[in-house]
């Protein structure tokens, strides 16, 4: 791992984990050995407040972009032992029925039947879950007859999610609960029925977010829902020029 040579504190950075295997776990705790010698860990809404209002930075934000059982079992317990904040964005439809997204699931059954899926099949499918999510799903539900059942013997079980009785039970000053934008902006509806069910199961409604490359949501349709932060698919650092609601990923060179 080649590590930054300069952390520029008028800036602040973004950092993105999903599914964390065992061998995972000491690049991990060595990123963020190395981040904290040069930022304060926050959560995502300070950035997105400090971004608004024109205001210094030098901030480090830890996101995870699934609440993943290998998550919960092993990045959560390394940052709440160093008493380190950190973000969870959540899609409210996979949590509840302990399931992978869409896309995902997908992308195993081609690996699993390659002779059934080719590459255009596999795109028009994932735009359909961002553009017509319920077609998606009768999609899916027709593989488990015609093609066959999802091939769990090759899937990490520690992929799926965690369930929200594990979710209420993490420290609430640490965690800082996200929404993930999975769904095109004109699918408003499905985006407020995720942030009513995550208020009936957390008693909290999700101040930031975060979107996939495709579903990108403008200024004006992440105000609806009363978010203050929403990362994007770009990489780099935040900086004085960044919006509120197109921040950032870092990547470390490697």
């Amino acid at each position: 791992m080649k590590w930054l040579q300069l952390f520029n504190k008028s800036n602040s950075i973004i950092l993105e984990f999903d599914h964390l295997t065992q061998n995972d776990l000491e690049s991990f705790e060595e990123q963020i050995t190395e981040v904290q010698k040069y930022y304060q860990f926050s959560h995502l809404e300070e950035i997105g407040s400090r971004v608004a209002g024109g205001k210094r930075q030098g901030l480090a934000v830890i996101t995870f972009s699934n609440p993943r059982k290998s998550v919960l079992l092993r990045a959560l317990p390394v940052l709440i032992g160093k008493k380190i904040p950190f973000t969870l964005f959540l899609r409210a439809d996979c949590i509840g029925l302990n399931r992978l997204p869409p896309e995902e699931e997908l992308q195993f059954y081609a690996q699993k039947y390659p002779d059934k899926f080719s590459q255009q099949i596999i795109d028009e499918k994932n735009h359909e879950f961002i553009y017509d999510p319920e077609a998606g799903e009768l999609f899916l539900r027709s593989l488990r007859n015609e093609v066959g059942p999802l091939p769990i013997e090759i899937i990490d079980p520690t992929l799926f999610m965690g369930t929200w009785g594990k979710l209420r039970e993490i420290p609430k000053d640490l965690v800082e609960w996200g929404i993930n934008l999975y769904v095109a902006p004109s699918l408003k509806k499905v985006v407020e029925n995720e942030i009513l069910f995550m208020r009936h199961q957390l008693s909290v409604s999700p101040r930031v977010a975060k979107t996939t490359q495709e579903a990108v949501w403008d200024e004006g349709s992440l105000r609806r829902f009363d978010l203050a932060a929403c990362v994007t698919s770009k990489t780099g650092a935040v900086t004085q020029e960044s919006h509120w609601w197109d921040l950032p990923y870092w990547r470390f060179s490697t």
